[in-house]
């Protein structure tokens, strides 16, 4: 089995097993979409049609745990996969949001590659025609995917689009109209960091910024490798784009690949806070694994600079059945 096909089950219905998988486990707390064309979609039990939704829509089925998205009342509303290492398609979001018709609207949030934005914005104009509202947020939060001289929304995604997934859940459930939710979650989408750390372990090599498609690293250090070492140079390249504003708050979000290990985790966000505690300290912090980013073994490290308009958003814990944020 290749590196890019590393699933038992059929991978021309890897999505649609997952999501009926889950409804079949946990029918209390999510279902699949009844009729659905692909099958694809997990909607979080009950719904609620009368506020503004939050669709999270995934690449493809190689990101497994956005599913999960739904399994918490304080993440998404509605979570989509696409098929094996594909964006979902227009259609897959349309029908969703028909099927809840929300009479609020609908926000879909999503990491910024080229694929997704088309087809959330298909989306958009097929939602149109029935006459459901709805906007787009395409997080772009990789800090070394784009030159630093270049336009930060020229960036792709990696995971940071969770704290704007759990922020314009918590803001949607006030009552807030569609344009709040989409200005919160764009404010946080533009304090928002990720850097993805990848390891060479035969020649001793830690990697900054290597793609997820398996673009080059931006930077690599030899002779630094070590976890104190993944620590301060990915808070020192994060706290540097990012420029923390006196009022702000440092939430820190490690996740680490489908290779890296448990215990890597949290022994790298002991040493981001020790490394911090005498620069900006951390306020809040979470580890573990909750997206798949790269097969490499590796780890990722997000910062969000929070203040008074989106901390209150931000203080619940959300459990799923894959992970704590």
């Amino acid at each position: 089995m290749s590196i890019r096909d590393p699933f038992l089950t059929d991978p021309n219905s890897i999505s649609t097993a997952c999501a009926e998988g889950m409804a079949c486990v946990y029918p209390e707390l999510v279902q699949t979409l009844p009729g659905s064309f692909n099958g694809r979609t997990v909607l979080r039990r009950p719904a609620d049609p009368d506020r503004v939704n939050i669709i999270a829509v995934a690449g493809g089925a190689g990101n497994p745990f956005s599913q999960s998205f739904a399994f918490s009342p304080d993440l998404a509303d509605i979570a989509i996969n696409g098929s094996l290492y594909a964006a979902p398609s227009a259609y897959d979001c349309f029908e969703a949001a028909k099927y809840v018709n929300s009479s609020k609207g609908y926000l879909m949030l999503f990491n910024n590659f080229m694929g997704d934005v088309l087809n959330c914005d298909m989306a958009i104009e097929l939602m149109a025609l029935e006459g459901l509202q709805a906007k787009m947020c395409p997080f772009h939060d990789d800090c070394l995917s784009t030159h630093r001289d270049e336009d930060r929304r020229d960036r792709t995604g990696l995971i940071g689009v969770l704290f704007g997934v759990k922020a314009a859940s918590a803001c949607a459930k006030t009552g807030a109209s569609l344009e709040e939710v989409a200005a919160l979650a764009e404010y946080i989408n533009d304090r928002t960091s990720s850097v993805l750390i990848t390891m060479d372990f035969e020649n001793e090599i830690l990697h900054f910024g290597e793609g997820i498609s398996g673009e080059p690293p931006a930077l690599s250090f030899k002779n630094e490798f070590s976890i104190e070492s993944c620590a301060k140079h990915a808070y020192d390249i994060l706290i540097e784009d990012l420029k923390p504003r006196s009022e702000e708050r440092i939430h820190v979000l490690i996740n680490r690949t489908s290779a890296g290990k448990f215990e890597d985790v949290y022994s790298l966000a002991k040493s981001i806070h020790d490394y911090a505690e005498h620069r900006i300290p951390i306020s809040r912090m979470s580890a573990g694994y909750f997206m798949h980013t790269t097969r490499s073994y590796g780890l990722s490290v997000t910062i969000f600079c929070s203040d008074d308009r989106t901390e209150p958003y931000l203080q619940k814990r959300c459990f799923t059945d894959a992970f704590i944020f």
